[in-house]
């Protein structure tokens, strides 16, 4: 793809020579050497100036101010920058083209209402009075149980498990090893007897939200576990039964919410973080990585710590902490003084 021909699909303005050939878009971060027919990525002085590499870059994806630092350069605006430099990983995304067909191999039941132009790959399971929107993609080993529903154009990898009865919407994406719909983790002691509460609820996944691998999300007891639109999770995440999670929220790798925890929309939870359960973290709030609330947060405030507190008060703890040997030694020896 000529230099010219990409900037007029992103309605941007070319600096250099429009005829070069772009060959892919690297990344500056990587330890291989720049290549010249690559197009990479630099819209802040701040990057610019941590990446030495970067004045051996020949073509550049850049910003007005930054334009001069390269010989050849698409200049895009600031405001956005960043969803351009998204459409151009875009083109040139290589991805396997899937035949839209359905295995001779896949068990459908009857009753199963399939739309038009799915793809069903081999060893997939689709139980009774289960609902496929149009366009949808089922990876090898995908497994749905009686009574579920995927909304159109949802891709479910392979060894997707989605129990019975539960509901995902349109344009989702789900990684492989994903467990939507085992049961919650509700049981009751008496009298020397342990019992199990049935989890006789479902869950309700909502439009354009992506799973990543191995995630999982417990059915609810009553009603329903419900993860709102455009939710994006990383590997390993899990969702205790009853949990409300809003729209637009980010989960990263290995963090917990216990059960019926609520997180309401714009929320954002870093790695390896835990939320105990009945708790809130209200609209916009953040919990930083390996922190443990235990207490709902306040909105648009960010927390870390364990047990974790407002991010300005623990700062001053942390802060703190590093006094306390020489207090002590000055309080023991104030104390043999005395």
């Amino acid at each position: 793809m000529k230099l010219k021909d990409l900037a007029n699909r992103l309605g941007g303005t070319v600096h250099g020579n429009g005829e070069l050939e772009i060959t892919g878009i690297k990344d500056l971060e990587h330890h291989s050497p720049v290549d010249p027919n690559s197009i990479y990525y630099v819209a802040s002085k701040k990057y610019l100036l941590k990446h030495p590499k970067s004045k051996d870059v020949q073509i550049s994806l850049t910003v007005q101010s930054l334009s001069e630092n390269f010989p050849n350069a698409i200049i895009i605006p600031e405001e956005g920058s960043k969803v351009k430099f998204i459409e151009v990983v875009a083109l040139f995304e290589k991805k396997p083209d899937y035949k839209r067909e359905i295995s001779p191999s896949a068990t459908i039941h009857p009753t199963a209402k399939i739309g038009k132009n799915v793809t069903i790959m081999a060893n997939v399971f689709v139980g009774e009075n289960v609902i496929v929107g149009d366009g949808c993609t089922f990876f090898p080993g995908v497994v749905l149980e009686p009574g579920v529903e995927i909304g159109a154009n949802t891709t479910l990898k392979s060894g997707v498990i989605i129990y019975y009865n539960c509901k995902l919407g349109k344009n989702n994406l789900i990684h492989a090893n994903t467990v939507i719909g085992a049961d919650g983790f509700g049981f009751y002691d008496y009298a020397g007897v342990r019992y199990k509460v049935p989890q006789i609820g479902n869950v309700m996944i909502g439009d354009d939200v992506e799973m990543g691998a191995c995630c999982t999300v417990d059915r609810a007891a009553i009603e329903a576990t419900t993860i709102g639109n455009f939710t994006k999770f990383d590997d390993h995440v899990h969702v205790g039964h009853n949990c409300r999670v809003g729209n637009y929220v980010y989960i990263a790798g290995a963090t917990v919410l216990a059960g019926s925890v609520t997180i309401e929309d714009g929320c954002f939870l870093a790695g390896q973080s835990a939320v105990a359960e009945h708790l809130t973290m209200k609209k916009g709030s953040i919990l930083m990585g390996l922190s443990g609330l235990t207490e709902d947060s306040k909105e648009k405030t960010a927390y870390f710590g364990i047990p974790a507190r407002p991010a300005l008060e623990m700062h001053r703890i942390h802060t703190s902490l590093g006094m306390i040997p020489d207090l002590v030694k000055e309080f023991l020896k104030k104390k043999k003084e005395s």
